[in-house]
């Protein structure tokens, strides 16, 4: 509402000084409402200001929380999935695998993780049987733990999430994530990982937070997890359920995300708290600051803008009774109120920390007390002090050119800043009012101090420009925004990626739109996406990326992009490993298996033959004897190359250990064998000659099954057949092929 113009009254008080004294009377009341109006106007403004400034600050850290905590968690579950294959793999081979093998295996990925207690695996009976830091007394049984129960009752392989609860092993409160081991599709155990409560509070220590502002990570049936409280009488019991009844309200109205004001149970402290769901872990993160280092400054500048508006009352009142005992001065009497309201109505025409008034010389000539709290300094030091002395970036000189050019009626809005009575320099919001008041020209200012509102912008913008992390806006699949790491990510140049179409990311028109349906059903239906997709470098190399995308709005979208090349490449890696023998690089039993399979389906489509080849290398342990281990793995490798060499594209060398190799010959006509194993036999006879010089020579039985499409066997009795023939031929006297 606005003021009054307090000439009009003069004026008034002119044309009806007669009646005086009714008219006084309803003067002083109707300033007294105006000035009561102005003054719940302001701090209701102003205390909407603070409240939105703690909100702001509660909502961004718990932004930050819900992407740490998220991507600490998939770490675990990268990991758990990654292992969980590899010992699928390793318990499917004939006669499963040793216990020192799965022991290594979950050794050696316990490194890959941080902040973890231990990585363990149990049998189908609950057994804890492999993994880290296991106890040396009795075993170990969690047969009774919810993710056991559950992982085993999964009709497909997923990461359960128990806790928190007390580990079993080490004492301490932690956070169990399981995932099932199926082998030849039965449940064979379960993987777990333990991560200790501790590690997520170590994981809030990160955070810039004021004493008495709190992080929290509860359960989404709001049991705590970890809190992270500085300065605060109580941190809340692990796995209690005490929280405030606002809390429950706002999140049975919004569990996904929010933001609440409340006394908060645990320690008593008024907090605005925001809160985030992570999207694929059923954990809530709490972000609450402490409101009263937001509205102490709010409180004093209520105290300060009430006294002035009771001093501007009195004032008024003290000039309506003076009028009315000296009649003949009254002009004068009110001409010094209309100048005094005037001074009045600019100063309560903005709404900020710290007012002051400057002459057209800069010299300050009144302030509020919140000004000089602003400044760190006091009113005598203050009063009659230049601009200069306080603007951290003007001079006098400056000031003195900005003053000479200003009338009255001028407005501004400037971003400053000012230096403190300590050195401190701050940022300032700035309002100007220039009027002119008894013929002197003044300028009235007001001043908020922005410097902790700043900074968040600082850091969220920071964060925005992340070097590992690729953001993007896109909208209608055009880039519109990007940070630096996108540009980093696919060999892009500085602003060569602005508002070009996201289609130079794909590696041709089929896989563009196929990805863009897949995101945008995904966020019509769950509200985000998230996949690994191969995508194209500027250069034209593949890159492997952890995608993400929300919805902004109906036309634009916000994604994430994570490099995950060097981590896809390292799997194929282990899965090379799994399936191929470490000295010749030729399939190992697990894939020879499964290549006869193949073999054999295709045979009975086809209607051919199969032949399974053993072979047995006659005079190896006598050149590995006489000649040494590594004269031996040179001879193995030459062997494997010329077995390599001999046969089709279609067919398959494997090495099942020792000098016994196997050879599996496909879609041949009755006998069409002998002429491969002949010629792969020859090969095998020529001389070789080592690294050392020396040149040695083998020879080979060989024992053969042939499979024909009506037969009904199965890779494992064509091997033991092959074999079987083999060590006949090796009892009449080796260098026999025999066909059984």
């Amino acid at each position: 509402m606005p003021l009054s113009d307090p000439q009009h009254l003069v004026d008034g008080a002119v044309r009806r000084r007669r009646r005086m004294t009714a008219w006084l009377i309803g003067a002083n009341l109707t300033v007294a409402l105006v000035l009561g109006a102005l003054v719940a106007h302001v701090l209701l403004t102003s205390h909407r200001a603070y409240a939105a400034q703690a909100r702001d600050v509660s909502e961004g850290l718990a932004a930050v929380a819900q992407l740490n905590v998220a991507a600490e968690m998939g770490r675990v579950d990268a990991v758990l999935r990654a292992t969980a294959g590899e010992m699928e793999r390793l318990l499917e081979a004939p006669g499963g695998a040793s216990d020192a093998v799965l022991n290594e295996v979950l050794n050696a990925r316990f490194g890959l993780l941080f902040g973890i207690e231990a990585l363990r695996a149990s049998d189908a009976s609950g057994q804890v049987r492999w993994g880290t830091r296991l106890p040396a007394e009795a075993p170990a049984w969690i047969t009774d733990r919810d993710f056991f129960i559950r992982a085993r009752d999964l009709s497909k392989p997923l990461t359960q999430v128990t806790g928190p609860l007390v580990s079993r092993v080490s004492g301490n409160w932690v956070i169990g994530f399981g995932r099932p081991l199926v082998v030849r599709n039965r449940f064979a155990g379960v993987l777990y990982v333990t991560v200790g409560v501790d590690h997520f509070r170590h994981l809030f220590e990160r955070y810039d937070l004021a004493p008495l502002d709190a992080m929290t990570l509860r359960r989404d049936d709001l049991r705590l997890v970890a809190r992270m409280a500085p300065g605060s009488p109580a941190q809340g019991g692990i796995g209690e359920t005490l929280v405030s009844d606002e809390l429950r309200a706002m999140q049975a109205a919004q569990p996904r995300q929010g933001t609440f004001v409340s006394t908060v149970t645990i320690d008593g402290q008024n907090r605005t708290t925001a809160y985030r769901a992570l999207d694929d872990w059923p954990f809530v993160v709490y972000a609450g600051v402490n409101n009263e280092r937001f509205f102490k400054p709010w409180r004093q500048q209520a105290w300060t803008v009430a006294s002035l508006a009771v001093l501007a009352w009195l004032l008024v009142a003290l000039a309506a009774w003076q009028v009315h005992r000296v009649t003949r001065r009254q002009d004068r009497a009110m001409q010094a109120l209309a100048d005094q309201g005037k001074r009045i109505q600019a100063l309560m025409r903005v709404s900020a920390d710290g007012i002051h008034i400057v002459d057209r010389q800069g010299r300050l000539v009144e302030f509020s007390d919140a000004f000089a709290e602003m400044l760190k300094s006091t009113r005598a030091s203050l009063l009659g002090r230049h601009v200069s002395s306080w603007d951290a970036n003007q001079d006098e000189a400056a000031i003195t050119r900005w003053l000479a050019g200003v009338k009255a009626g001028d407005r501004q809005r400037v971003d400053v800043q000012h230096r403190r009575d300590d050195g401190e320099v701050i940022d300032v919001e700035l309002q100007l009012s220039v009027a002119e008041i008894g013929g002197e020209l003044l300028v009235f200012s007001s001043g908020r101090d922005v410097t902790q509102q700043r900074r968040l912008l600082r850091e969220q913008a920071a964060m925005l420009e992340s070097d590992l992390v690729g953001m993007a806006r896109i909208s209608r699949r055009r880039i519109t925004w990007r940070n630096r790491a996108v540009e980093r990510l696919l060999g892009y140049g500085p602003g060569e990626l602005q508002g070009v179409s996201a289609r130079v990311f794909y590696w041709d028109d089929e896989q563009f739109e196929e990805v863009g349906r897949q995101v945008y059903a995904a966020m019509v239906e769950r509200g985000y996406y998230r996949s690994q997709i191969r995508m194209r470098s500027k250069s034209g190399e593949a890159v492997w990326v952890d995608f993400g995308a929300v919805p902004l709005s109906d036309t634009e979208i916000f994604a994430m992009a994570v490099d995950i090349t060097a981590m896809k490449a390292a799997h194929e890696d282990l899965a090379h490993a799994a399936f191929h023998d470490a000295l010749t690089q030729l399939p190992n039993r697990v894939l020879l298996y499964d290549r006869i399979e193949q073999a054999l389906a295709l045979a009975r489509r086809e209607r051919q033959q199969v032949a399974v080849c053993y072979l047995d290398l006659d005079g190896f342990k006598a050149v590995n004897d006489a000649q040494g281990h590594d004269a031996g793995d040179q001879l193995l490798q030459t062997v494997a190359a010329r077995l390599t060499a001999g046969i089709r594209p279609l067919d398959t060398v494997a090495r099942l250990g020792g000098d016994e190799f196997v050879l599996v010959l496909t879609c041949i006509e009755d006998g069409g064998w002998r002429t491969v194993l002949a010629r792969v036999v020859d090969a095998i006879g020529e001389p070789i000659v080592l690294s050392s010089g020396a040149k040695v020579a083998v020879g080979v039985t060989a024992g053969v099954a042939v499979f024909s499409p009506d037969d009904t066997v199965g890779a494992h009795e064509l091997i033991e057949r092959a074999d079987h023939e083999m060590l006949r031929g090796k009892r009449d006297g080796k260098g026999r092929v025999r066909a059984g």
